[in-house]
């Protein structure tokens, strides 16, 4: 299978779709307009069937709700994928949580995140949902979230969560989020047409009850009064009812796009975690379990596309995901069918099968990887080698280019052994907010003694003579580190930092770009190092910073882009 013919193939038809989505506002301006017509004609108005001055009122009104709500949502939405994961109830894990189920769930995500190149995205859980569920949801990858279901997390085996897992990052790489979240905005414009039309209503009947105390209220009644407040319900009513039309083809467009992408996630998920029986698993689950996929947050239908499998009440035409048959047999053909009862044992402890079912997959992939190196004329003794070794004899800028979009063998697998290879205190110093900018300032100290002494001083003055006590220990150890390894550490440490204050990350940035400076040269660790982190960070800290526009796409016209990719290339060669 190819993935990136499959992935053009999808947005293709997804062009298409937003096409019929356009189609299907104007047919939902018609539909409002003959509605009031013949709504004005039962009234007693004498209106002609084509009233262009009342078309023209009736389209302005009607585009203004749906693209004013799509734009008022869409603003909401350019702070990332946190402003999904509130309203659906999330509850954001930090990073040095102790439950053993949570700390499992950042692992997994931490061990995608590093082995597919991709920033660690934030994790919330919702706590109130017992199905078994879950989401991505951003405007791009630094400001990526996952979230999962309580359900998820007390249910799934290590190696189902990581399918689920996979299954999400995929949407992360494949471009599926961005649109999701566009689709979110459009959404909300049709659907406040019905919103406007409730609110309208409910006013009208809440008022129509009150006592009236003066006989001038009876006489408000007759006449004028009377026929201006039918005008006014028959408008409300109109644009209820249209509106829920609208949300009817909104539903429509949602389930088409969505259906036509999760297949490809799936597909995804398989090639890169290499267990189809771990996500065919959380399938067979979710068929087995009570509660399902279901979400019962309020704000799960309008966000029901993004989710893992269908979150909300539609198990037929609308529904947003295929069904779940047909995803499992897509994954195991030879599956028989059904669905075995799945119960919650709530004295099952997690702490006795975390390890244990964690070595039965690392030994599964180990020996993928083995039996692969030696029909290559390897030994298979390579899956057993520490991942430094592996990466730095295995891996150069040619064949880094060479894997994009086919199968790797064992990206998650060195994923996995660099996450757990980090010295454990590095890893927890990741999850602090001040350990965290200690390993950072620690990666660009200087080797030159004298030269990091000068830094080390800077840097005492700017955050308190204690501060890098700890950062000083870690020197040697930081040294010894390839650079795969400094990579990931920087990627596990860029959750922690979106916890700083604005006093705090303003600080943290003129110290970094003050340690880089001090030498009066930035070497390419350092120029990484310092585009991630603003890259990562910026977007967070500073919504309102000015947004570079869309590139272009012909080569000839990124110049600068084009130098500093291939004196990127060059250097990797040189040093392997």
């Amino acid at each position: 299978m190819n993935f990136f013919e499959t992935q053009d193939r999808a947005r293709r038809r997804t062009k298409w779709l937003v096409f019929y989505f356009i189609c299907a506002v104007v047919a939902i301006v018609f539909v409002a307009y003959f509605g009031v017509i013949f709504g004005m004609k039962l009234a007693g108005d004498r209106l002609d069937l084509w009233e262009p001055g009342w078309f023209i009122s009736i389209a302005g009104m009607t585009c203004l709700l749906i693209f004013g709500g799509s734009a008022y949502k869409s603003s909401q939405l350019r702070q990332g994928g946190r402003v999904v994961a509130k309203d659906l109830g999330g509850r954001l894990v930090l990073p040095h949580t102790r439950d053993l189920e949570e700390r499992q769930l950042l692992n997994v995500v931490e061990e995608m995140a590093i082995a597919s190149g991709t920033p660690v995205p934030q994790v919330y859980v919702m706590d109130e949902e017992m199905g078994i569920n879950a989401f991505a949801a951003g405007t791009k990858p630094s400001n990526a979230v996952i979230g999962v279901t309580r359900g998820c997390l007390q249910l799934l085996s290590r190696s189902e969560l990581q399918g689920v897992v996979a299954h999400e990052f995929s949407h992360i790489h494949n471009g599926d989020m961005r649109l999701n979240m566009r689709l979110i905005a459009v959404i909300f414009g049709l659907l406040i047409l019905m919103l406007t039309g409730r609110t309208i209503l409910h006013s009208i009947l809440r008022s129509a009850f009150q006592p009236r105390v003066s006989s001038g209220n009876r006489r408000d009644r007759n006449g004028g009064g009377v026929r201006a407040l039918v005008i006014v319900v028959v408008i409300a009513g109109v644009f209820f009812l249209v509106g829920g039309i609208g949300a009817i083809f909104a539903r429509l467009i949602q389930a088409a796009v969505s259906r036509q992408r999760e297949f490809l996630a799936d597909a995804s998920a398989v090639q890169f975690t290499r267990e189809p029986a771990g996500l065919a698993g959380a399938l067979k689950k979710i068929g087995g379990w009570n509660d399902g996929s279901s979400v019962r947050s309020p704000q799960a239908l309008a966000v029901s596309h993004m989710f893992f499998a269908e979150g909300g009440l539609f198990k037929w035409g609308m529904a947003t995901h295929p069904p779940l048959q047909v995803r499992i047999r897509a994954l195991e053909p030879d599956w028989v069918g059904g669905f075995d009862s799945v119960a919650l044992n709530k004295n099952q402890s997690l702490a006795g099968s975390y390890d244990e079912s964690r070595q039965q997959i690392l030994k599964r992939q180990r020996g993928e990887v083995g039996a692969a190196a030696e029909e290559e004329g390897e030994s298979g003794a390579v899956a057993n080698l520490a991942p430094v070794q592996r990466l730095s004899g295995s891996v150069n800028a040619m064949v880094a280019l060479s894997d994009l979009g086919q199968e790797t063998r064992w990206s998650l697998e060195a994923g996995q052994r660099i996450h757990d290879g980090l010295d454990e205190r590095l890893r927890s110093a990741s999850q602090d907010r001040g350990g965290a900018q200690r390993l950072i300032f620690a990666m660009l100290l200087s080797r030159d003694r004298q030269q990091r002494q000068e830094q080390v001083e800077g840097l005492r003055k700017g955050m308190g003579s204690d501060f890098l006590r700890e950062g000083e220990d870690w020197q040697e150890l930081l040294e010894s580190l390839h650079s795969a390894e400094k990579i990931a550490l920087l990627d596990l440490c860029m959750p922690t930092l979106r916890h700083m204050s604005q006093p705090e990350y303003g600080r943290f940035i003129q110290l970094m770009h003050w340690i880089i400076a001090t030498d009066e040269k930035v070497d390419l660790f350092e120029f990484m190092l310092q585009h991630a982190v603003t890259r990562h960070l910026a977007g967070h800290f500073e919504p309102d910073r000015r947004k570079v526009p869309p590139g272009p796409e012909r080569m000839d016209d990124l110049p600068a882009a084009g130098n500093v990719l291939l004196t990127v290339m060059a250097r990797m060669e040189r040093t392997e």
